[in-house]
């Protein structure tokens, strides 16, 4: 993290962060789920 950013700038950065890591594994976990039945058969 960059030392010219504020405490709150920080935050809110983690914050985001976080949020962005838990996106991408609820979408994986989604895929894997229900990617397969999905798909459709390529002619």
């Amino acid at each position: 993290m960059n030392k010219d950013k504020n405490f709150f700038q920080r935050a809110f950065d983690a914050i985001v962060e976080g949020r962005t890591r838990q996106a991408e594994r609820y979408v994986a976990q989604y895929e894997r789920d229900h990617g397969a039945r999905n798909k459709v058969n390529s002619r």
